[in-house]
């Protein structure tokens, strides 16, 4: 899989510690909201499986990722369920390389800019900088100076008020956990507040 179709709709929604039996309908909601990638983490009760039924009930609507993938077993099992990205709150070389050796994208977190150019060297096609709410925009915007030939996607502490900052300043791509995926919508059930929550996203994005 290439990259550059996860910048086509570039807010990737982060599913982490969901309940399996709503995952579908969130998955679903997030669709409906006009979300055409997620990322399942791996800590998750039930990720392998989610993974699996993703691709299964809307392989033809969304792009399937796994998240904290950090060792080579997470990458093995998160690509043996089917995830056709995989992305990590760390640089771990090993893994990275694992990855490529499997034809999978990896997304290794990394927080410098010796630490994006030693991802690309060891086969990563784009870096996630994380947590970005510490580094905030600016950060994306210097670093893209020279480095201007590196993809970065955002992921840490992104709001939608904020989303458009860091894709303005370089960021091909935000990941959004719980500022998107809210507690409330979640526990009550409520798929319809999801789906509008995501259209705010990427109205906010487009404006």
């Amino acid at each position: 899989m290439d990259v550059a179709v996860l910048t086509e709709v570039p807010i990737i929604p982060v599913l982490r510690k969901m309940p399996y039996e709503k995952s579908a309908s969130i998955i679903q909601a997030l669709v409906d909201g006009g979300i055409r990638s997620i990322e399942i983490t791996m800590e998750s009760e039930g990720a392998e499986l989610m993974i699996q039924e993703a691709k299964g009930n809307f392989g033809d609507q969304i792009i399937v990722g796994a998240g904290t993938v950090v060792t080579k077993e997470d990458c093995r099992r998160a690509i043996d369920a089917g995830a056709q990205f995989v992305v990590s709150p760390i640089l771990d070389e090993e893994v990275v390389r694992y990855a490529a050796s499997q034809d999978v994208p990896m997304i290794p977190g990394v927080f410098t800019p010796s630490e994006m150019v030693k991802a690309t060297q060891c086969g990563a096609p784009m870096v996630k900088v994380f947590p970005a709410s510490v580094l905030g925009p600016e950060f994306v915007k210097d670093v893209k100076g020279p480095l201007q030939d590196i993809p970065i996607m955002c992921t840490g502490g992104i709001t939608r008020e904020t989303a458009k900052a860091y894709l303005d300043a370089g960021a091909v791509a935000v990941g959004a956990g719980g500022s998107l995926l809210k507690k409330d919508f979640i526990s009550n059930g409520d798929y319809e507040g999801i789906t509008k929550e995501a259209r705010k996203w990427l109205s906010m994005i487009s404006d």
